[in-house]
């Protein structure tokens, strides 16, 4: 086993040292297509990244011109060559907006397909990224677009980007006497602002701040379904969930508002599944089942104007278009085209007006803006060494183990591999029992593992993947030989639901992606903590505990580790157990793909042309 844990420090490399090399050797389409099932870019990356001719990994910010375009790796070729270090989260703003027009559009077609004659309206909840320039981004995207606070503190930030804004704002959440009456008094700048009940409490509180201001607040209530989505967030729906009033207490509330005068300041119906819905069948029965309320509340007498469907709408984090937490078996279209089929189906066998329809949809326009790149500092592998007999005195396991390595590469012998691992992890077994008892020494230790290693080196080339029945062999054997890199960065800090509550992120090399990904290697941070480590990755397969990597250069390990899709609601978590806060640097580029970065602690702009062009230009 060799150790290598040195420390590395950035590239030097000079201004030219991110020009296209004349000598590299482009990468077959065969080969492309091959790297793209490995690591399911083509269905978590949404035309958004892909693998271009030289086997990096290139940045689309706008699909819509597919022609600028930026080499990812070149990138950070330029950053470090002027003295900027890793780990850094590059941002995309064009994403943002990209995928803010997508969900537009797609309720647009819709729309126009079922006959639907309300509008559509996103409401983005800033709880999923606080970052100024992400709201900032969105709302100078020219879409119309509403802003979700669910706390005092949301609201406030809420309030200060609401000018820029003509849509409207939705308050969710627990909400006290304060948070209502800076509610109150948004409405009463102009703002249209929805305060929406979910517990009885909240309804006194607003009547009476309602009074005091002299303003007519603008109400919306959360009802709480029987249905109930499955996944991570299940909880925020169904009977049990936090949020939300059940049957009785939507008519307890409505009989409240009537008796009060104010029956007609009701008019926004929402619900919440949950976020993460990755079947499309359960926010089709959410959103049947809260058309249901719509038109009881319409026989009530009131005129509810708008119905918000919460969030909920998943990202692909698998690429595997399944029904798993990490996943969604859906995509835009279908999802716009059930919840307005379900609205408007309602509407029409009872002779409603169709109401504006809301989503809150926050995980599915940010997540893929994103991209943590860190470099790589240490590399611990597991070698194949030429194996040597044990001494003719050596005890039994030592000679059984040396029998089982002989016999495997005899002809015609018709042992089954399995049965061979057994047989080898059971000596090895003995022998750490005798280590523990003096019986072996370390050198017989040493020895015995080395030897391990090389029967599952020799097991692992006769395995056929396509065999089902070799597919546990192969996973286990993959865990027990991968590579173990070392990466620059906290787990904790960067991607917290990876460890928290087991969400699955995209990881991969930057570039080395023309070569055939040889290896297997689990990724580990730098903190003191053994939980930093990233458990599960993205394969053509599936998920597996091992991440495909290609050959890559010890000595200058240049095949950078990235995540995509990373964190959003914990973006602003702070990191205790180490220094390696990734700085977070904006890329905004023009439709003739010049680049530019910008970093909000450090005032260090650069200008680099796009992975399509010949050249490039840094300045500082």
């Amino acid at each position: 086993m060799s150790d290598d844990m040195s420390m590395v420090s950035p590239s030097s490399a000079g201004e030219h040292g991110v020009l296209r090399s004349m000598q590299e050797v482009a990468m077959s389409s065969q080969e492309a297509s091959k790297m793209l099932r490995t690591y399911n870019i083509a269905w978590w990356g949404n035309n958004y990244y892909d693998v271009n001719e030289l086997g990096h990994i290139s940045v689309c910010p706008d699909p819509d011109v597919p022609e600028a375009r930026v080499d990812l790796a070149e990138l950070v070729k330029a950053r470090e060559a002027q003295g900027q270090r890793l780990p850094a989260l590059f941002c995309f703003p064009q994403i943002l907006q990209h995928r803010l027009r997508s969900i537009n559009a797609a309720f647009k077609r819709a729309r126009e397909s079922y006959g639907y004659n309300g509008d559509y309206f996103l409401v983005y909840p800033i709880k999923v990224n606080q970052h100024r320039r992400v709201i900032e981004s969105l709302i100078h995207s020219g879409e119309p677009l509403g802003l979700e606070a669910g706390s005092k503190a949301e609201l406030m930030a809420v309030l200060a980007h609401a000018g820029m804004t003509r849509s409207v704002i939705v308050c969710n959440g627990y909400k006290d006497r304060e948070y209502i009456r800076l509610a109150l008094v948004g409405e009463k700048m102009g703002h249209k602002v929805y305060l929406v009940i979910e517990k009885m409490s909240e309804i006194a509180i607003v009547l009476e701040e309602a009074e005091r201001l002299n303003v007519v607040p603008r109400l919306g209530v959360r009802a709480r379904l029987a249905s109930q989505g499955s996944g991570k967030w299940q909880s925020s729906g169904g009977e049990k969930s936090k949020f939300g009033l059940a049957a009785t207490q939507v008519l307890q509330l409505v009989e409240i508002l009537r008796e009060a005068g104010h029956l007609e300041s009701l008019q926004l119906l929402h619900f919440h599944l949950g976020s993460q819905m990755a079947n499309i069948r359960d926010i089709a029965t959410g959103v049947r089942e809260s058309a249901r309320f719509y038109v009881e509340l319409h026989k009530l007498g009131v005129n509810i104007q708008c119905f918000d469907v919460g969030g909920g709408l998943g990202v692909d984090y698998e690429g595997t278009r399944s029904q798993s937490d990490c996943s969604v078996n859906y995509g835009l279209n279908e999802y716009a085209n059930n919840i307005i089929w379900a609205i408007g189906d309602a509407c029409e066998e009872n002779g409603l007006p169709h109401p504006t329809v809301i989503t809150e949809s926050g995980r599915a326009v940010t997540a893929h803006h994103t991209v943590l790149v860190s470099n790589i500092i240490g590399v611990e592998r597991n070698e194949y060494t030429e194996a040597t007999p044990p001494a003719e005195d050596a005890a039994r396991p030592l000679q059984s183990m040396w029998e089982t390595w002989l016999e495997m590469h005899e002809t015609g012998n018709r042992r089954s591999l399995r049965e061979w691992l057994h047989d080898s992890q059971m000596d090895l077994h003995d022998i750490h029992i005798g280590y523990s008892s003096g019986t072996f020494n370390l050198q017989e230790r040493a020895w015995a593992e080395q030897l391990y290693l090389n029967m599952c080196h020799e097991v692992q080339k006769q395995l056929d993947p396509s065999n089902r029945a070799h597919r546990p062999i192969i996973d286990e054997l993959q865990e027990r030989m991968a590579d173990k890199i070392y990466v620059n960065f906290s787990l904790f800090q960067s991607m917290p639901d990876a460890w928290g509550i087991d969400q699955l992120f995209p990881v991969m090399p930057l570039e080395g992606l023309n070569k055939s990904p040889e290896r297997r290697a689990v990724l580990l941070d730098i903190t003191c903590d053994s939980d930093g480590a990233i458990d599960h990755y993205v394969d053509g397969d599936g998920i597996a505990t091992t991440m495909p990597m290609p050959e890559y250069d010890r000595r200058t390990r240049r095949c950078w580790a990235s995540s995509w899709l990373a964190p959003i609601r914990r973006s602003s978590a702070t990191c205790i157990t180490c220094s390696a806060i990734p700085r977070r640097w904006t890329c905004s580029s023009s439709l003739t793909a010049a680049l530019r970065l910008s970093c909000p602690t450090r005032a260090i702009p650069w200008r680099i042309c796009c992975s399509m062009c010949s050249w490039i230009r840094i300045r500082c």
